[in-house]
């Protein structure tokens, strides 16, 4: 067995330690922790070991005569990462309509909540969900997504929403055309940022 790479594992300590209930070195257990769970993909009530709140949010933006609709998620601080993993758009009307669905930085909102914690042990969320209403397309040069009537789609497409140099981003999922209503949901998780991750290219 090849050495255990120690650089790897301090995003991992500190939720092995309490998954485990010892003070324990990472580097000595792991060997006999890999036959039995992957520290990224097992247990997703594990994801609060990990200080990660998976989070949900759903918005409607009704429709506004000669206005485009949006509604989007983004991470609420700018020392805040928010993973938004799944998103669910629904079409409640007896046409099929087009949506565009991308992300914006700066982006800008009307109205906003804060986004529910899908885990009940840790409800400090600091995410929101929001909405927006304007004469221009934010996302002109993105291909529309058709919906069937009465119907829905699911994105199953991560978006890593932060703070960049253009103010903080956000993925927004817009109407095609005017006047149209615009509804969808925001799966995924936030947590804080580490200092390594701040840094801006």
């Amino acid at each position: 067995m090849t050495d255990f790479n120690q650089l790897a594992a301090p995003r991992f300590a500190d939720g092995v330690r309490r998954l485990l209930g010892e003070d324990i070195q990472v580097a000595t257990v792991a060997p006999e922790l890999a036959p039995y769970m992957s520290l990224e993909s097992d247990r997703p009530e594990w994801q609060v070991l990990w200080a990660e709140i998976p989070i949900v949010g759903w918005r409607t933006q009704a429709a506004v005569a000669a206005q485009f609709q949006a509604v989007g998620a983004w991470s609420g601080a700018a020392d805040r990462l928010l993973v938004i993993t799944k998103i669910i758009i629904i079409n409640q009307t007896a046409g099929a309509l087009i949506y565009r669905v991308g992300m914006v930085a700066p982006l800008l909102r009307d109205t906003f909540s804060v986004n529910a914690s899908r885990d009940l042990r840790r409800l400090g969320v600091v995410s929101q969900s929001y909405q927006r209403s304007q004469a221009g397309q934010q996302l002109s040069s993105v291909q529309g997504l058709p919906v069937p009537a009465n119907s829905f789609v699911t994105i199953d497409v991560p978006w890593m929403l932060g703070t960049t140099a253009l103010g903080p981003s956000g993925v927004i999922v817009e109407g095609d055309v005017v006047n149209q209503v615009v509804r969808a949901g925001f799966f995924g998780y936030e947590r804080a940022l580490r200092p390594e991750e701040t840094q801006i290219d």
